[in-house]
């Protein structure tokens, strides 16, 4: 992990004084020319730019500046931090002008392919292909929400997912087990409504919480490649079939009463209580939720919500988003910025990484001391999956969510029909590719 840093120190022994990421130099708006000249007795400075700011989360960023600076004396890691959402806005003013951050976090999709787009964002690629060992270290599909056709863009730090979080307890009471399709689970809803327990907690009062149901049915019900086209505003029609389909899941679930009743009126963080109290058997939960299970007391389980028959989409995929951090096209010493992030992504500083509640970008990462059964389990699920499905809000153009998820609570409230809903979402596809034309 050290190779790069040290090419790049003995390289300073021979070259001129440049001083941090707003020293002089040529070619690097390719992403391919890694040189970078210093005299190793100037600092180097690398503005690093994240949106955490728990104390803990702020401690951990500050711990590891330290730590890189401890190892190279010359070089200064120097952080700042905005919560959001006043992080995108200042990034967004920031970016492509001599004030962009060296280092800085993206989620993935459209939040960091916009930058792509505009060349502001640094090619990884290569450093990857160059070390082997750190490139192996990632779970398989973590990289791939940063990837396109011409390089890969982030080095990812931690995975957010969806998973169906069961109360055991309940399940081994009424003598049900885990869903592996879609009757299954149906079937598992019925006898709990039947029981007087509530199915599934769930609260729609903002409709990014119908948005994550939604986006793991459609990856269920629509072709990867149909998704991936639909993503991008000079391609998308929404026009294949499974967006129906997936829709009329979530009309049964809410058609059966298998929802907290009153279900768009509902918060969601009130309506999950009722399964921390164990009123309810299932919450469709983050990953970074299973803390709060553990610390409700609750035996819990996780599984994915199966297909339904003769679905076309891709089970094999996980709900959720890799986020990451990326480097900036205008940075003068990629090298060391990448270093940086190699020990971010180091199995000692994922570790160190736990309290954040996201499970770990590095295979192995996960053990019996650091994460609980549910962390584990998610884990594992991670680092089998094919890939990682966005939330679906993140992935497409905000025109067409504008009206995509306030639909969506129609469809709970009973007021559209799937079909209705989808040839309004068509009418702005077309209107968008055509403002692309």
């Amino acid at each position: 992990m050290k190779k790069a840093v040290t090419k790049v120190l003995a390289m300073m022994l021979v070259s001129t004084s440049l001083f941090g990421c707003g020293s002089a130099q040529q070619g690097m708006q390719n992403g391919n020319t890694k040189e970078t000249t210093s005299n190793e007795t100037e600092e180097i400075e690398l503005k690093m730019f994240h949106n955490w700011t728990i104390d803990s989360e702020v401690a951990y960023f500050k711990e590891a500046a330290d730590a890189f600076h401890k190892e190279h004396p010359n070089v200064v890691i120097k952080i700042e931090n905005v919560g959001d959402p006043d992080y995108s806005t200042k990034l967004k003013v920031m970016m492509g002008t001599d004030d962009a951050p060296d280092i800085f976090f993206s989620f993935s999709g459209e939040s960091l392919n916009k930058y792509v787009r505009a060349g502001h964002v640094l090619d990884l690629e290569s450093y990857y292909e160059e070390d082997s060992e750190w490139n192996e270290s990632f779970v398989p599909a973590s990289k791939n929400p940063f990837e396109n056709e011409e390089g890969i863009y982030a080095v990812p730090f931690r995975i957010t997912t969806k998973q169906m979080v069961y109360n055991k307890d309940l399940f081994d009471e009424y003598q049900v087990s885990v869903p592996t399709t879609w009757d299954e689970f149906l079937n598992v809803c019925e006898v709990f409504k039947e029981a007087g327990i509530i199915p599934q907690a769930f609260g729609d009062l903002e409709a990014w919480a119908v948005c994550h149901y939604m986006t793991t049915f459609n990856t269920l019900c629509v072709p990867d490649d149909v998704r991936k086209a639909d993503s991008d505003s000079e391609t998308c029609t929404y026009t294949d079939p499974g967006y129906v389909q997936a829709l009329n899941m979530l009309k049964q679930l809410q058609d059966n009463g298998y929802f907290t009743p009153n279900t768009n009126a509902i918060d969601f963080d009130v309506a999950r209580e009722d399964f921390l109290i164990g009123n309810a058997a299932m919450a469709y939960l983050e990953n970074i939720e299973y803390v709060d299970v553990e610390n409700a007391g609750i035996n819990a389980g996780i599984f994915s919500i199966p297909s339904p028959a003769g679905a076309a989409g891709n089970d094999k995929m996980v709900t959720g988003s890799v986020d990451g951090f990326a480097v900036s096209a205008n940075c003068k010493n990629p090298e060391i910025a990448v270093e940086f992030l190699k020990l971010l992504t180091s199995m000692e500083w994922q570790e160190k990484a736990m309290g954040m509640s996201c499970t770990s970008v590095i295979k192995g990462a996960h053990n019996s001391d650091n994460s609980n059964e549910l962390m584990l389990k998610d884990a594992k699920i991670c680092e089998t999956a094919e890939g990682f499905t966005n939330w679906m809000d993140m992935d497409m153009p905000s025109e067409i969510s504008d009206v995509y998820l306030p639909g969506m609570q129609e469809i709970i409230a009973g007021t559209v029909t799937p079909e209705e809903l989808m040839k309004k979402v068509q009418v702005v596809a077309e209107n968008v590719r055509n403002a692309e034309k």
